[in-house]
Parts: C-alpha cells; structure tokens; sequence
C-alpha cells in the first residue's frame, strides 16, 4: 500500500512516499481502507521524536504518523462485533501503534474502542477531523468538567484546533462561552456562538471575567484561567502541569486532562456536527507527500485555524 512516511525523526521535509504491506488486524481490531485523515499537533511531535515513551519503544523505520482516519471496513477481527466489511467508520488508532500502522497510508488497522459509525449527512473528510481535536473539547466538556447549562466558561485559545470545538460544544451545552483569541479571529468565533472574544494581545482575562464555573485551557495559562474561576470552579488543561500550588488554590479543581474517549463519544460529537450545532472549518488537500510536508510546516508555524484534512480516496 502507497504511504508517506520518515526514515528518522527530524523536519518535514523528511518525509517520502514508501510502499508498504498492509497492517493485519488483530483478533480485536478492524482493517479499514483509509479516505481521508487529519493532522494534528501531536503528528509534529511525533515526527520530531518528541514523543518519547511508549510511543518510541514501538516504533521503527520507516515510521508511518498519523492518529485520526475515516473509511470503510475492509476485514473484521474474529472477536468483532458491532461493525462489518462495507461500514463507513471513523476514529484514531492507538496512541502508540506500531511503527507501520498509523493513517498516513491507504489502510490501518484500529481496535473499536474509539471507531464509530459515519451517521448519514457527514462526509469521509469531515468525519476525518473529529476523533483527536473534538474528541478531546468533548470529553472536557461532557465528563472531565460535566458543563452544565447557564454556567460560565472560558476557553483559553479559542480559535485552535480543539479550542473551535470547545467553544461550539460548550455553546450546545447552554452554557455562556468566553474565549481568548487574536482580533482577526473575533468575527469568526462569535459567528460560532461565543459570546466574548478577549482579544488576549490587549487584555487580560482576569481583568475582565470573575467568579466562572470553568476554564478549559488550550494555550498552557493555568494562572490566568485559575483568577477567573470562582472559588469552587474547576479547571481543566491540555496544554501544562498543574503546579502543586496551583492544585491547591482554595476549592478551585485544577487538572491536567487525559481524555479517554469512547465510540459513544464520538457518535454524540458527530451527531453535533450533522445536526448543525457544529460548524467544521477544514482545509482539505489531495493525497501527496508535498501536502503533507506543507501541512506540517504550516501547523508548525501556528498558522491554521480549524483542521488539516488530507483525502485519500473516494
């Protein structure tokens, strides 16, 4: 199978088309013929040998990268049940998969703990930038910090991959979103349902918001999110470790969030998308080497805004 992939950790410009065997599933896992799959931070990471254990204890060269596919099933695993040869699936591989088997390639093999269905109304390509990005402003804002309708949240980087999830998730919720952003990027979050936009180059949050239920962190700003809590609010971040003193500021929860999705999740994420109450923002580009070199060195210069998708296939 046509894959892009490294011979060692380095820049973009390390990457190569290689042809590969394909993955074999395991008893657990379906093989899925991949249409389309997005890029995230963690993919520049990864390239960068950033990554560290256990992701290169499983690794080797040629490395394929990539976590977040959408395709349709190509071979069930005996142990399967719930899914069959034909379905249009989207989701990520495990976070440390074999060196061979990640989705910058035309099939990989996943396990079912987070795949699910493509409902009827979102495209390969749509489905495709779900699973990291929004799987994570999900998981934040349905279980880690069980937002409620009426309460007052504010998303730290509003207009980063999972920060436009989070502002649209949080908004579906009920809750009153404010959100950090640049100037230029204020017309398009309040058109996404956020109610302030602080623009974080002029102000600072804690200047202007006080006593919130939560703070979702993106951007590393624990402190700044903590002075805009109230005293029993909670706080929860992708982007920092929480000092010690920072974990015992009052009765203010603060947290590093590790996001343990389901395909439950991942449905409920999709429904919001076809029901209109998310609006994806995608960049879609063909299937070559040169995109994804260009991909990357475009998320490596902060330069996007919404996902990366590479299509693959029909």
């Amino acid at each position: 199978m046509k894959t892009i992939a490294i011979d060692k950790y380095g820049t973009a410009k390390e990457f190569y088309t290689a042809e590969m065997p394909q993955p074999v599933p395991q008893a657990d896992e379906v093989l899925v013929k991949v249409h389309a799959f997005s890029i995230n931070p963690m993919d520049i990471a990864g390239r960068m040998g950033a990554l560290g254990a256990p992701f290169t204890d499983l690794w080797s060269f040629p490395l394929v990268l990539g976590w977040d596919f959408a395709g349709t099933v190509a071979q069930v695993g005996d142990q399967v049940t719930g899914f069959a040869v034909g379905d249009a699936v989207f989701g990520s591989v495990s976070s440390a998969h074999a060196a061979n088997n990640g989705t910058y390639g035309e099939y990989v093999a996943a396990g079912t703990k987070e795949l699910a269905h493509i409902p009827a109304g979102l495209s390969f390509d749509q489905a495709a930038a779900l699973p990291i990005a929004g799987m994570t402003a999900y998981y934040g804002m349905k279980h880690n910090l069980n937002l409620q309708a009426g309460q007052k949240i504010l998303i730290q980087g509003g207009a980063g991959g999972v920060g436009l999830f989070a502002v649209q998730i949080a908004k579906a919720f009920g809750a009153h979103v404010a959100t950090t952003a640049s100037e230029n990027h204020r017309e398009m979050l309040e058109q996404l349902g956020a109610d302030e936009v602080i623009d974080y180059h002029q102000t600072s949050p804690a200047e202007v918001l006080h006593d919130y239920d939560a703070v979702f962190d993106t951007v590393g700003d624990i402190e700044t999110g903590l002075k805009v809590l109230k005293a029993d609010g909670q706080l929860a971040t992708i982007a920092g470790q929480p000092t010690p003193e920072q974990q015992h500021d009052q009765q203010k929860k603060v947290a590093f969030q590790f996001t343990n999705g389901s395909s439950a999740d991942l449905t409920a994420l999709a429904d919001l998308v076809t029901s209109g109450k998310i609006k994806l923002t995608l960049d879609v580009h063909d299937f070559t080497v040169e995109n994804v070199i260009a991909a990357h060195e475009t998320i490596e210069a902060h330069h996007t805004t919404g996902k990366i998708v590479i299509h693959v296939t029909d």
